[in-house]
């Protein structure tokens, strides 16, 4: 599934090159919208446009190898430039630290605050894609749902009829049934799990409209602090059900056999779909996470603006687009299996509440996919005007504060 922009930029020294042009393989395959300039390197000189794609993406990764830092001093120096556009711009920055990088004692101070963010450390190529699956956590982007052919049929066809003729037919046409009847009941319970995840999140968006109405009209502390506190009662039995689906309803595995691999093929997925399917689940847990922390740090930071409902309303509604777009993937990779596969979906389905209604089981992949691409748009526009909201209550925050300072600074002469 295609889409236009970029979503994660990769900043990186001439020396860490291969990894980096690695990591961004890997995020590529993932289905990321990676922005991997090679073209400023060959050219040696600083590309200003690179600063405006740095301003659109979500994410920022800064390959850092030994002595990565070292020429910052220097207010030109491309990296540093980059960096300090990433900060400003308040983007999520994972620094990658390869062997031998240690953070300089001091940097200038438009790029400081960068050893404070989260950091991965990989601990040499035999754990990289384990580094990878976390720097993949820390992410705010979402990777496409794919939904690919792979294989040219003909040669799966083939596969499939050589195992079959050393097996069996009929046991080879089992073995077919039986693994996507059990991918398929696999997947129909993570998105009955996504479906209570729903649940709480409206949940949440209710309770706390609920909460904020009260707030702006409540004048006496103690009713204040009362309200405050049935909220935050409130947010820990959502947290305690988040937690329950988490261990009750884990990531699933999809153990493939060989055979199983070519059958897949032949129903036109990979193995790496399916993995790419978990991936997108344990995003919906921490999206889930995330809404619940920035909405118990409001209650107890007591930071409520006029602006607060729409803030807690933009992000639930860019979580239900999501769940969208991942639901009609789940449609697309269903149609693609024998109707025999379908038992337990058609058992959950009638108890899904969340989901959008009446979508056959029996489209075009395009179709499919062009429901997602709807859905991702719609997940993007919302996130754009939370990110552009939470930039206007900060720019308001500062302004206060200067003001504060420059009455405080007057006060002081006065005296």
């Amino acid at each position: 599934m295609k889409r236009k922009g970029y979503d994660i930029f990769i900043s990186y020294r001439r020396t860490a090159y291969d990894t980096a042009n690695l990591v961004a393989e890997k995020l590529r395959n993932a289905g990321y919208r990676v922005f991997f300039d090679v073209d400023t390197l060959t050219a040696g000189k600083f590309n200003e446009q690179l600063l405006e794609v740095i301003r659109h993406c979500k994410d920022f990764i800064i390959v850092l190898p030994k002595d990565g830092l070292d020429r910052c001093d220097d207010p030109e120096d491309w990296i540093r430039r980059e960096v300090a556009c990433a900060i400003e711009n308040r983007k999520n920055i994972v620094p990658i630290m390869l062997t031998g990088f240690e953070w300089p004692k001091e940097l200038p101070s438009d790029i400081a605050d960068l050893p404070y963010y989260q950091a991965i450390t990989p601990a040499g190529h035999a754990y990289f894609d384990m580094a990878v699956e976390r720097l993949k956590s820390y992410l705010k982007s979402k990777p496409s749902i794919p939904i690919k052919n792979w294989m040219t049929k003909a040669a799966i066809v083939m596969a499939l009829l050589l195992t079959f003729v050393g097996i069996g037919y009929g046991v080879g046409l089992h073995i077919a049934n039986v693994t996507c009847e059990e991918i398929a009941t696999k997947q129909a319970n993570v998105m009955g799990t996504v479906d209570l995840l729903c649940d709480v999140c409206q949940d949440l968006a209710e309770n706390s409209n609920k909460f904020l109405s009260a707030i702006e009209k409540v004048k006496d502390e103690e009713e204040k602090e009362d309200i405050e506190k049935e909220m935050l009662s409130t947010l820990k039995k959502l947290e305690k059900e988040v937690d329950k689906y988490k261990s009750t309803y884990p990531i699933p595995e999809f153990n493939i056999s060989s055979t199983g691999k070519y059958v897949l093929a032949y129903y036109g997925i990979q193995e790496e779909e399916l993995d790419a399917f978990a991936i997108y689940y344990v995003t919906l847990y921490d999206d889930m996470d995330d809404m619940l922390g920035q909405v118990r740090e409001m209650v107890e930071k007591n930071d409520y603006s006029v602006n607060s409902k729409e803030l807690v309303t933009l992000r639930v509604n860019s979580f239900k687009y999501f769940v969208d777009a991942y639901y009609y993937a789940y449609m697309g990779y269903l149609s693609l299996f024998p109707k025999s596969a379908r038992k337990t979906h058609n058992e959950f389905a009638k108890k899904w509440k969340n989901f959008p209604n009446g979508v056959p089981l029996d489209l075009p992949q395009e179709e499919y996919e062009q429901f997602q691409e709807k859905e991702l748009y719609l997940y993007q526009e919302e996130m754009n005007r939370y990110e552009a909201q939470v930039n206007y209550e900060d720019r308001k925050l500062n302004e206060l504060e200067n003001q504060l300072d420059e009455l405080e600074q007057k006060v002081n002469e006065n005296l």
